[in-house]
């Protein structure tokens, strides 16, 4: 007797995607920890310093591995720990898309990249406002202000660069969505129904 084994279904493309969302939002928190790339983006976006002379954090936060200027260890340790909480908030952003429309089209799956970042960023901006609100030893409403404008500046950012990790969001997406709707009872008929065709009726005037 045959025995029937049920596979889990895997969802097209999903792991590439996760992915490749994943290794983009580290490059670019990578990236912001180079001091070149820094100088330069001080350079020649300088408005952006604006709401870091308000309190705000700055851009993205940056992966490190030596303390940049004068800051020390523990900003250095809350910096990457801000990195790694803004990858780990896109990664689940992205999954959680993936597990709800497995078979979403591209625009929707490029719109959830981008808002991978916003929620990665957001989440880190929260954190990153909260050190600086430590730092000045700032009272409840000051913790308040600093973690919500952590949060929206965050936010800013991700917009901003969130068509990043949305092109990124395409890779092995299918030029065609799987035919998901064939019924499984049908499909179960199929490989089971072994048993030989009914026999033809005899005619009344056929001969021996």
């Amino acid at each position: 007797m045959r025995q029937l084994t049920r596979q889990p279904m895997r969802l097209p493309g999903a792991e590439p995607a996760v992915a490749a969302v994943a290794g983009v939002c580290l490059l670019l928190v990578l990236l912001l920890g180079l001091t070149p790339a820094l100088t330069a983006l001080t350079a020649h976006k300088g408005m952006t310093l604006v709401p870091s002379a308000l309190g705000a954090p700055f851009a993205l936060p940056s992966l490190r591995a030596v303390p940049l200027g004068s800051t020390g260890w523990p900003q250095l340790l809350c910096e990457d720990f801000a990195a790694a909480v803004l990858v780990a908030a896109a990664v689940l952003r992205m999954r959680r898309h993936l597990r709800r429309r497995p078979v979403a089209s591209r625009p929707r799956r490029l719109l959830a990249g981008w808002t991978a970042l916003i929620t990665g960023a957001a989440t880190a901006g929260v954190w990153r406002g909260l050190v600086t609100a430590r730092m000045v030893e700032a009272g409840p409403a000051g913790w308040l202000l600093y973690g919500a404008a952590g949060a929206a500046f965050g936010a800013a950012w991700g917009l901003g660069l969130g068509w990043l990790p949305g092109v990124a969001a395409l890779a092995g997406h299918p030029a065609r969505p799987a035919n998901t709707d064939a019924s499984p009872l049908l499909a179960r008929q199929a490989t089971t129904d072994t048993s030989p065709p009914p026999a033809r009726p005899a005619l009344e005037d056929e001969r021996p």
